[in-house]
């Protein structure tokens, strides 16, 4: 066992556990190897929290891991580590790091596969609450940084100098501001000072990287706060210039805080549908897909317009406003075109019932499902009687009881919730405007979102 500065043995039950990543420790440590749990998992299970994933951290170097899993792929330049596969699971499985030598000009980490002890790895770790280690032999919590003391007290603290931490990962302010909102916990006051003084840095980092961990902000609970803090950090500023200088255009003076945002205004739709996108997660344990996260952000914007624009000119307003916002953030062209067909199959989906429009089922859509999540929440945020709601929830049984959900079903139907009464001669139905592709380009796009 390594020698950290706090033990407690038995705060982990090993029911709580995931088997395959038991596996990887202890064949790890069966290899000769030191191998422990290490992270977010032995964090969210010392509060009695459902661990999104498990992680490990292991002596083993990433060609001694290859060799010893055959389940195993290398990933990563700027942080290589081991993905060892059990199915569609993953367990991540990375080499103890000591911190790397920076640049005398820039402490950017740049490279950080410069291998170390168990302490190294800790104390190379972003916040004392993720230094924490679990043992699985001695059953205790190895702790060289204080963390379980933070995590007592409810305080996000880095590890080391919060500037230079912050400098050198920009990305460990949003990550500063997840686990604040996702675990109800403070930011330290030093934490607190540097991450106001460096929000600036946030500029240095990769798309791809930052958009990552907002997916994650958007999907872990704590959603609202997450960009209430943002805004009050002005990190949100600096993230999202252009999604900002809509809402300030659109409804001026713009996005404010949640306690100065009248009922009825674009900004109290976006702060009540982030609070129903974490009751939706807490109530569900479901991952919205990126689409609906991202309908969630633009539909407050098209709000007044919605039910009374034209068909094709409420499609034009939902691509220039997301166009410059998306290829900002490089989010995916896929993602992007799921929350356009999102927001207009909403319009349909509201029109059915309040003017009982007679019209092809959206339940043959392949992004019926997301729609229909976002329904929810946005029935939710508006504290509707969720009449729609109920409608579409009978239409999508039915037509899983008739063959799944791309099953045909008659307009009649539709408008009474009943499936239909016998299987009827299929025939193709025209295309509606909203179901159509946006690019001109045949090629798909590659996306690089992470899951």
């Amino acid at each position: 066992m390594a020698d950290g500065k706090a033990g407690t043995r038995g705060a982990i039950s090993l029911r709580d556990v995931d088997p395959d990543a038991l596996k990887v420790v202890r064949k790890l440590v069966a290899g000769g190897f030191e191998a422990y749990l290490v992270g977010g998992c032995v964090r969210d299970l010392y509060l009695k929290r459902r661990p999104k994933d498990f992680d490990v951290a292991t002596s083993a170097t990433p060609e001694a891991l290859r060799r010893t899993f055959r389940n195993c792929r290398i990933i990563g330049r700027r942080f290589k580590l081991a993905h060892v596969f059990f199915g569609p699971k993953v367990i991540e499985t990375s080499t103890f790091r000591t911190t790397p030598v920076a640049a005398e000009d820039d402490p950017l980490i740049t490279h950080d596969n410069e291998w170390g002890t168990v302490e190294d790895d800790a104390r190379r770790r972003d916040f004392t609450i993720n230094g924490l280690f679990y043992d699985l032999d001695a059953d205790a919590i190895v702790d060289f940084v204080d963390g379980l003391s933070d995590l007592d007290r409810g305080v996000i603290r880095t590890i080391g100098d919060p500037l230079l931490r912050f400098q050198e990962d920009p990305v460990r302010m949003i990550r500063a501001i997840k686990f604040a909102a996702r675990l109800d916990f403070t930011i330290e006051t030093a934490t607190w000072a540097a991450l106001l003084a460096t929000v600036q840095d946030i500029a240095k980092c990769s798309r791809a990287r930052v958009l990552e961990e907002i997916y994650k902000l958007m999907r872990g609970g704590g959603a609202r706060r997450s960009f209430e803090l943002l805004l009050e950090t002005h990190l949100l500023q600096h993230l999202m210039p252009s999604y900002l200088e809509l809402f300030a255009k659109l409804a001026p003076p713009g996005l404010q805080a949640p306690s100065r945002s009248l009922p009825g205004t674009p900004g109290r739709l976006l702060w009540d549908l982030l609070g129903a996108l974490d009751e939706f997660t807490g109530a569900t344990l479901q991952v919205a897909d990126n689409g609906v996260l991202l309908s969630v952000l633009f539909a407050p914007l098209i709000d007044d317009q919605w039910m009374t624009a034209s068909r094709q000119g409420l499609d034009q307003m939902i691509d220039d406003l997301m166009l410059p916002f998306c290829s900002a953030l490089g989010i995916a062209r896929r993602d992007r075109e799921l929350a356009r067909q999102i927001l207009m199959a909403h319009r349909r989906m509201v029109e059915a019932v309040t003017r009982r429009k007679r019209r092809p089922s959206l339940v043959q859509r392949q992004y019926f499902h997301d729609a229909l999540v976002f329904l929810g929440l946005s029935v939710k945020a508006r504290g509707g009687d969720g009449n729609e709601l109920t409608h579409w929830q009978r239409l999508a049984a039915a037509s899983a009881g008739n063959g799944g959900p791309f099953a045909t079903t008659n307009a009649s139907d539709e408008d009474t919730g009943a499936g239909p009464k016998r299987r009827k001669k299929r025939t193709r139905l025209r295309r509606r405007d909203d179901d159509r592709p946006r690019s001109s380009s045949p090629a798909r796009e590659r996306d690089g979102s992470s899951r």
